[in-house]
């Protein structure tokens, strides 16, 4: 075999070679601490990564169930209530359909103040109902009307007058809440209509890429129509209640079915009236604490003031300015002097007389310190030794 015929096989051996020892590299690059999945995202862009927090909405609601032609929600509550915050299409639609709508900023009447602080004897008791929604979100339904065996309506769609006769149906106010600029919610508000009997439908779900197959659901449900025509909008903030309800004088009409039908033929027929508050959360970033004890509230005030809101750290105590006492200086105790040594009683402490020239001097002995004595024992004065004078000269 000719040496050229053998150069495929060393090409193909040298290529294997080099795929195991990049693969080897690979492996061991990617075992590395710093190219972890979450070392990597906190390299890119110098910093670590940041939790986003969602757009949150929470919604009250209080349906009040009043008698037919009730004072307290037919006068004493829109007389306080502002009319103009929807545009003049949507009130001559609504107005065509027996449907009333309004903003009230502030306080609620007195009439409409008692009536929610009722303990139930005048009348049902108000319990509100609380939503808390994601922002966008038009899973809010809310019942209005009790379902009823058949109703004829007449409906105004964009100045057309069509009457249609339902069967088994009920009424419902779709509510779809949105962070509207820095503080406000904007509420909008769909009637609907569910009637006929029980169906099985196999809806599809919604796909956010679009490029996923379209999935479905199994849903057992009415028909249900909305009438988009007579959608509204409103801009709540803090303090704001949307009111929502109906003119009694328009009895086939669709405002008159959901806020006035009764139950059954023999009911009283009763009037309601629907209450909104909308607050909401404050989207961005959220901060990173140290302890347990400072992480942030990231529930929307009126929800904190449902449920208790921590409560604040206590304010540091302000320095005191009131200069401190100086106390007084004792007076000094006075000391006695101390009494000079005196010699023992009886004893005179002869002179040492000046030793003669050429003499030696003479030698003291040392005193031994005294022996502590007892209480019993009297005490003898130490002895002094007196040296001896200095012997005469002898006579010639």
């Amino acid at each position: 075999m000719r040496p050229t015929s053998r150069m495929p096989v060393w090409a193909s051996i040298l290529a294997s070679a080099m795929v195991a020892g990049l693969l080897v590299v690979a492996g061991c690059t990617l075992d590395k601490p710093e190219n972890l999945p979450g070392r990597i995202f906190n390299r890119i862009g110098g910093h670590g990564g940041q939790i986003i927090e969602p757009k949150r909405c929470v919604l009250r609601v209080v349906i009040l169930d009043r008698p037919f032609r009730d004072p307290a929600i037919n006068e004493a509550l829109w007389r306080v209530v502002d009319e103009q915050v929807i545009t003049r299409a949507e009130q001559k639609a609504l107005q065509s359909n027996g449907l009333r709508v309004g903003r009230i900023i502030g306080e609620l009447p007195r009439e409409i103040e008692t009536i929610l602080k009722s303990d139930g004897h005048d009348g049902p008791r108000v319990v509100p109902s609380e939503l808390m929604v994601e922002s966008g979100d038009p899973k809010s339904l809310i019942s209005v009307s009790p379902r009823v065996e058949q109703v004829s309506l007449l409906i105004n769609r964009d100045d057309r007058v069509s009457g249609r006769d339902y069967r088994d149906v009920s009424g419902y106010l779709r509510l779809v809440p949105r962070h509207q600029g820095a503080h406000a919610v904007s509420l909008r508000v769909i009637p609907e209509l569910h009637h006929g009997p029980i169906q099985r439908t196999f809806p599809t779900l919604p796909n956010a890429t679009g490029i996923a197959p379209q999935e479905l659901t199994i849903r057992d449900a009415q028909q249900e129509e909305e009438i988009r025509e007579l959608a509204f909008d409103l801009v709540l903030e803090d303090n704001h209640v949307a009111v929502i309800g109906c003119r009694p004088d328009n009895l086939r009409s669709l405002g008159s079915f959901l806020f006035s039908q009764p139950a059954a033929e023999n009911d009283e027929r009763h009037q309601r009236v629907i209450l909104v508050w909308a607050t909401r959360n404050m989207p961005g970033v959220v901060a990173e604490v140290s302890r347990q004890d400072d992480k942030p509230d990231d529930r929307p005030r009126m929800l904190r003031r449902m449920k208790g809101a921590p409560e604040p750290p206590p304010s540091p105590d302000r320095p005191d300015m009131t200069p401190p006492s100086i106390p007084a200086t004792p007076a000094p105790t006075p000391v006695s002097p101390r009494p000079a040594a005196t010699s023992a009683p009886g004893l005179a402490t002869a002179p040492v007389p000046a030793p003669a020239k050429g003499a030696s001097s003479p030698r003291v002995a040392k005193s031994q310190p005294p022996a502590p004595a007892s209480a019993s024992t009297p005490t003898s004065p130490p002895a002094v030794d007196v040296p001896s004078p200095p012997p005469q000269p002898r006579g010639q």
